[in-house]
């Protein structure tokens, strides 16, 4: 068992390469911080070693899932994960990086029994629930719940296609649950159109929502390169809500945009207002 001088010296070398680009008492805000990441498979596994390598050293993993070998297109596992626990899974990839960080698996998932006594004041939420049930849709309005009772900030993140969309929903101020737009009668999908800005969704993905507008049991189509771009924004995200500093309420990021010219980004932007049309036809109700 490492005593707290080893575990200093251990946490100071881990973080050395931080100094210079991370200000020593912003550091220790990270380290102090308490990650709760609800859902450990594309989004919520994507920030997992972000977080561990950049100094975070306690975390609570929530996840009823196994991995399967679809997953593997995209989430942070390998042949051997197959079948296992995803918080568990997580939880070996930060000992793995920092053997004294304090991690707390609740591999039976979020539910109405635990989503009241799982947060506490000074965490910081990472909301990567599965909404394609609508057991799931249920779970993510009841996690906000939770969080604005104890005032933290939630962060929320869906890739679609491929554009990674983020929402940050600091409870610290005066917001309501979801800025109050869950919609009274709940289901996953009138979730989904409730906090998914059309504007946001890239054109790509557009016949594939029509297509599992027919067929709800169509497998969603995810990319590795989407579902990892959420890791590199949660650690941003986190020192500026950390430190204080004010926050972008949505941020979206087209991998795809990020590499085309300019001139071919722009009639794909164009292209894409009349494809959204169509399926925002498509799919009222």
């Amino acid at each position: 068992m490492s005593t707290p001088v080893e575990a200093e010296r251990f946490y100071d070398e881990l973080t050395s390469r931080n100094r210079g680009l991370l200000a020593p008492a912003l550091q220790q805000r990270l380290r102090a911080a308490r990650f709760v990441i609800v859902g450990c498979g594309s989004t919520g596994g994507a920030c997992v070693g972000p977080l561990v390598r950049s100094g975070a050293t306690r975390f609570v993993l929530v996840d009823p899932g196994t991995y399967e070998l679809a997953n593997l297109n995209r989430q942070d596992a390998t042949m051997a994960d197959v079948g296992r626990n995803k918080a568990e899974v997580q939880a070996e990839r930060i000992r793995a990086v920092n053997p004294h960080a304090e991690v707390v698996i609740v591999p039976g998932g979020l539910s109405e029994a635990n989503v009241g006594s799982l947060l506490s004041a000074n965490d910081v939420v990472i909301d990567a629930v599965d909404v394609t049930t609508d057991e799931g849709a249920r779970m993510k309005v009841a996690l906000h719940h939770a969080s604005k009772a104890v005032r933290v900030v939630a962060v929320t993140a869906y890739d679609i296609g491929s554009t990674q969309f983020v929402e940050v929903f600091d409870y610290r101020e005066r917001i309501g649950p979801l800025r109050g737009k869950a919609p009274d009668r709940l289901t996953s999908s009138r979730l989904l159109r409730a906090l998914v800005p059309p504007w946001v969704v890239p054109r790509e993905i557009i016949p594939e929502l029509v297509a599992r507008r027919r067929d709800p049991a169509r497998p969603f189509p995810q990319l590795a390169m989407t579902a990892t771009q959420f890791g590199a924004l949660i650690v941003p995200i986190v020192l500026r809500a950390l430190s204080g500093q004010r926050l972008r309420r949505r941020i979206r990021v087209d991998v795809l945009d990020e590499v085309r010219p300019s001139t071919e980004r722009l009639v794909e932007t164009i292209r894409r207002y009349p494809a959204l049309v169509m399926l925002l036809w498509r799919i009222r109700e």
